[in-house]
C-alpha cells in the first residue's frame, strides 16, 4: 500500500473534531479538562474513558486503550488503516496527493485493483436486485410461501437483510448479467457463475451460448453485507432437500472466496445488529441465516451468526467492535453445539470478551423455540446462562466421564491453557477451583499444572508435588517508565513547545526508547515548537509495554497550570542528574566497604576521590565520602 505523508495524516488529525467524532459512538460529559464516557472498549459502570480536545487523543484509564480519531475508527469499526484516512480526509477537506515515486506498472496494479473491487461490488448490486426482483414475481411464489407463510419473516426484516430468490433455470442470471454487459469473467470471479468444463466461448458469442452457469438455482437468497454496506457475498438456503435425480441437495451454498470476500471473516447480520448490539450493550450469537431472521423478527435484534463457517477469531474480533459488554451463545439442544461453544470459549478470552452460554432444549432451535415460548422465553434462558469458561469446565466432565486419563489429557491439554488466559485474578482462582471439583482432581495438582510445574514426560502420572497453597510464579517483569520520565512525558504534553529543546530533553529522559522517540518527534517540528506533541505517534515509537503509561500521562495535564515550563523541565533534568549521582556513590560506598583497610591503596585512594566528587555534586563543596 503506498504510503501517505506524515504531514498529510498530522493534518488530518489536527482538522478533524475528535469530540464531534467519538461523541457519535460514545456519550461524552465535560469533566475539567476532558470529556469522559463509558468506554468503548470494555464494559465498566463508571466512565473511564477519557477525550481531550487540546490533545486531540483518547484513552481510557481503566483498560489502557489509547489512540488518536484514525484508531478509534480503525478499532470500533474494524476498518483498515487507508480506508479510514481517506474518509476522513474527506470530512475534513484534505487533499491526499498520489505518493510519489509510483511506476507506471505499480500505479496501473493500484488502478486495476481498486478498479476490480469496484466492478465486482456493482455485480454484486446487480446480482441482488435481481434476487429480490425475483422474489417479488410469480417465479418466487415458492420461496415467498417458505420465507414469509412457514417461518413467518416479516416485511421490515425482510427488506432490513434484503432477502431475494435465485430461480430453477441453469441461465437466469448469466443473463441478466449479460443484458447488463457484465463479462462472464467478471461474474465468475465473484462467485456467481460457474463456467462449464471444457466449453470456453469468445466473450462475443450470445447469452444462450455461453460456457457458464448460475451457481446458485431455486434458492433462497441471503446476501452477506459487509461493515460499510456493501454487498461482498451470498448464501443460498435450498427449497427441495432432493434433486429431481434423487440426489440429497447440499442446504446452504455459499459464495467462494473472492476479493471481496474471505471465509471466516464476516458475520451474518452484523450491519443490521450493529446499532442494537450497542443499544443493548450485548450481542447474541447463534448458528444459521434463518436463526437470525426469527431472532430479529421477535424483537432481538442484537443477534449475528457465523457465515458458513466454524467460528473464527477474526469474526470474535468483528463482533467486539460492535462494543458488547457481553456476547451469549445461543446454542442448539444438540451435542455439536456445545463441543462447538467449548472450543471457542478461548477465542472469547482472547478479546477480554464477557461470554456465556445458554442451551436450548433438546431439539429446539431458535426459531421452534420462540414460537413456543416467544422472546420472553429467550430472555429467561439468557439470564440463567452460564459463564463460558464455567460452560467449559462442566461440558468437559461430560466429554470425559470417569476416566483418569481422559481427565489428566483435558486438563493439561485444553483446560490449563484457557484458565491461564482469564486476566483476573480472582476470576481464574475461581474457575481453579470449579475445574478442580469438576474433574474430581487435588486443587493442588490444578494449580501445579496451571503454572506450568506438571511433569512433561509423564502426562499420565501425577503431578511433582507442591504446596496447595504454594504462590504462582513471579509475571515476567513488565517494562516501564519512572516517575522522572513519566513527569517529561506529561510537561511536553501540556507545553509541546518543548520540543524545540530536544537536547534538553533527551537528557532528562532515562529510557533509551522514550529518549529515542523524543527525538524523533523533535525533528518533526519546527524551531519554534508551535506543533503539539503528537502522543498517538510518540506511543508508535515506543516498546508496546509503555504505550498505556505514555498515555495515562500525556491525559493527565498534570503541569497545564504550570507558568515556566522551561524551569520543570530543568527541575527534572536536575532529579535525573542526582539518581544517576546517587546510584554511582552508592555503588562506590559499597565498593570501598568491601575493600576495607586491606584493599589496594591506589583503589582506594581513586574511589575516596570520586566520592568527593559525587558528593560535591549533591551537596555543594562541603560535601564528603
Amino acid at each position: 500500500m503506498p504510503l501517505i505523508p506524515e504531514s498529510k495524516i498530522a493534518e488530518i488529525r489536527e482538522r478533524t473534531e475528535i469530540v464531534t467524532l467519538i461523541g457519535e459512538h460514545v456519550t461524552l460529559k465535560r469533566s475539567g479538562i476532558n470529556w469522559k464516557g463509558l468506554c468503548p472498549f470494555h464494559a465498566e459502570k463508571s466512565p473511564s474513558f477519557n477525550v481531550n480536545q487540546a490533545k486531540q487523543m483518547y484513552h481510557c484509564f481503566g483498560c489502557g486503550k489509547s489512540g488518536d480519531v484514525i484508531r478509534f475508527l480503525m478499532e470500533t469499526e474494524g476498518r483498515p488503516f487507508i480506508e479510514v484516512v481517506r474518509e476522513l480526509a474527506r470530512r475534513a477537506g484534505v487533499d491526499l496527493p498520489e505518493p510519489e515515486p509510483l511506476s507506471p506498472s505499480e500505479r496501473d496494479a493500484r488502478v486495476r485493483a481498486e478498479s476490480d473491487r469496484a466492478r465486482m461490488l456493482k455485480v454484486n448490486r446487480l446480482a441482488c436486485d435481481f434476487f429480490r426482483a425475483e422474489y417479488a414475481a410469480p417465479v418466487g411464489e415458492r420461496a415467498r410461501a417458505y420465507v414469509e407463510a412457514r417461518r413467518g419473516v416479516g416485511p421490515a426484516v425482510r427488506e432490513a437483510f434484503l432477502i431475494g430468490y435465485a430461480p430453477p433455470g441453469w441461465k437466469s442470471l448469466v443473463e441478466h448479467l449479460a443484458r447488463h454487459k457484465v463479462p462472464h469473467e467478471l461474474a465468475e470471479a465473484a462467485g456467481l457463475v460457474r463456467p462449464r468444463e471444457g466449453q470456453r466461448l469468445p466473450a462475443a458469442a450470445p447469452p444462450s451460448e455461453r460456457s457458464h452457469f448460475d451457481l446458485f438455482r431455486d434458492r433462497v437468497m441471503f446476501p452477506l453485507v459487509g461493515p460499510q454496506g456493501e454487498i461482498i457475498a451470498f448464501s443460498g438456503r435450498a427449497l427441495e432437500e432432493l434433486a429431481p435425480d434423487g440426489s440429497r441437495v447440499p442446504k446452504y451454498i455459499n459464495s467462494p472466496e473472492t476479493i471481496l470476500y474471505k471465509k471466516g471473516e464476516q458475520l451474518y447480520g452484523i450491519h443490521v445488529a450493529r446499532p442494537a448490539i450497542r443499544k443493548a450493550d450485548r450481542a447474541i450469537l447463534v448458528e444459521g441465516n434463518f436463526d437470525v431472521l426469527m431472532m430479529h423478527e421477535r424483537g432481538l435484534g442484537e443477534t449475528v451468526a457465523p457465515m458458513g463457517t466454524a467460528l473464527t477469531a477474526a469474526q470474535v474480533r468483528l463482533l467486539h467492535r460492535s462494543l458488547p459488554s457481553t456476547v451469549y451463545l445461543l446454542l442448539d439442544g444438540d451435542t455439536a453445539g456445545g463441543n462447538a461453544a467449548a472450543r471457542n470459549v478461548g477465542l472469547f478470552l482472547d478479546e477480554d470478551l464477557l461470554t456465556k452460554v445458554a442451551v436450548l432444549p433438546h431439539g429446539e432451535d431458535p426459531d421452534t423455540f420462540l414460537a413456543r415460548f416467544g422472546p420472553e422465553g429467550v430472555e429467561l434462558l439468557l439470564k440463567r446462562a452460564e459463564e463460558s469458561v464455567g460452560y467449559f469446565c462442566d461440558h468437559g466432565w461430560r466429554r470425559t466421564g470417569a476416566s483418569v486419563m481422559e481427565r489428566a489429557r483435558l486438563l493439561e491439554d485444553e483446560a490449563a491453557p484457557l484458565l491461564r488466559k482469564v486476566k483476573l485474578p480472582v476470576a481464574r482462582q475461581k474457575y481453579t477451583e470449579q475445574l478442580a471439583l469438576t474433574l474430581d482432581l487435588p486443587i493442588a495438582t490444578v494449580r501445579q499444572v496451571l503454572l506450568g510445574r506438571a511433569t512433561q514426560g509423564d502426562r499420565g502420572g501425577s503431578p511433582a508435588p507442591a504446596s496447595p497453597s504454594a504462590p504462582p510464579a513471579a509475571p515476567a517483569p513488565i517494562d516501564k517508565l519512572d516517575d522522572v520520565d513519566l513527569g517529561l512525558v506529561a510537561l511536553v504534553a501540556d507545553h509541546p513547545r518543548l520540543l524545540a529543546r530536544p537536547a534538553r530533553l533527551v537528557a532528562a529522559a532515562a529510557h533509551p526508547g522514550l529518549r529515542d522517540a523524543l527525538a524523533t518527534l523533535a525533528d518533526r517540528v519546527d524551531g519554534s515548537g508551535s506543533a503539539r506533541l503528537d502522543v498517538v505517534a510518540l506511543t508508535e515509537l515506543l516498546p508496546a509495554g509503555l504505550r498505556a503509561q505514555v498515555s495515562a500521562a500525556a491525559m493527565s495535564g498534570r503541569f497545564a497550570d504550570v507558568s515556566d515550563p522551561e524551569r520543570a523541565l530543568g527541575d527534572m533534568a536536575g532529579r535525573r542528574t542526582r539518581a544517576a549521582v546517587e546510584i554511582e556513590r552508592s555503588a562506590l560506598q559499597k565498593k570501598l566497604a568491601e575493600l576495607g583497610t586491606t584493599g589496594d591503596p591506589s583503589t582506594v585512594r581513586e574511589i575516596s576521590a570520586r566520592l568527593i566528587e559525587l558528593n560535591k555534586a549533591l551537596h555543594g563543596p562541603k560535601g564528603k565520602p
